[in-house]
């Protein structure tokens, strides 16, 4: 398994509020992204302290014995549990973090298995057998109005609320988590990525700018690239994972 992960400011705002986090160590790997709330106090503050939730979980995974998937989900939920209340606590303890918040999608891949923990719309795509597949549902107003058919997919990209979040670490005590849990065939990749990606360059661009790159570092470098020729007007961050599984046979 190789991974690599990049986070660029853009070309539009003062500041980049993402964080990620991934390593990866006896077939064990935990990948992590995070977009603080733009518009919001301290966004990355929330999103690097969702992050440090994440070192401190790996820090103490024992990763040499064989996980289960109840142990899976146990240890994806909690990370996201612990990391909204640390959220929580430094907005109670420091006035001018009041609000801060920030989107996280997670996953543990292990044996082969993936689970997925995800609050926002930062997603998680599998890239398998030439094609790309959407792992995780985006909890943001525009998907709603998608989804009941106020909005055409097409118009997405330029719609006004399309930033709009319903739901977010920070934002409530008891968090509704989505988990998602899928078995991963030999030489799959997994890429993990902030909006500052998906607002600028659609999934079959993304499959193809990836397809052409050889190795994960150079295909995070080229969505970064291409979300900034397109204009970059948010923080981009991409994690990939690639051979996992290890090769066809």
């Amino acid at each position: 398994m190789q991974l690599a992960g990049l986070t660029n400011r853009g070309r539009e705002r003062a500041r980049n509020e993402d964080s990620f986090f991934l390593e990866e160590d006896s077939g064990i790997a935990l990948l992590v992204v995070a977009d603080g709330m733009g518009g919001h106090r301290a966004g990355n503050v929330a999103s690097e302290l969702a992050v440090s939730t994440a070192e401190l979980l790996w820090n103490d995974l024992e990763r040499t014995s064989a996980l289960s998937a109840e142990e899976a989900r146990s240890l994806i939920s909690r990370l996201i549990f612990d990391a909204n209340q640390l959220i929580l606590n430094e907005a109670d303890n420091i006035s001018s973090r009041r609000g801060m918040g920030t989107t996280i999608t997670s996953g543990l891949i292990y044996e082969n298995h993936l689970t997925i923990g995800h609050i926002g719309d930062s997603r998680a795509y599998l890239i398998y057998d030439g094609k790309i597949k959407l792992l995780t549902r985006d909890h943001s107003l525009l998907e709603h109005l998608i989804e009941s058919g106020q909005v055409k997919p097409e118009d997405a990209l330029n719609h006004p609320q399309r930033h709009v979040l319903t739901r977010a670490l920070g934002t409530t005590l008891d968090p509704e988590i989505d988990i998602t849990e899928l078995d991963l065939e030999a030489d799959s990749a997994l890429l993990f990525c902030t909006d500052g990606l998906t607002n600028m360059v659609n999934d079959d661009e993304i499959l193809a700018s990836c397809l052409k790159e050889h190795g994960p570092h150079s295909m995070a470098e080229s969505l970064i690239e291409l979300a900034n020729s397109r204009g970059g007007y948010d923080n981009i961050t991409v994690v990939i994972a690639t051979g996992i599984g290890g090769q066809k046979a």
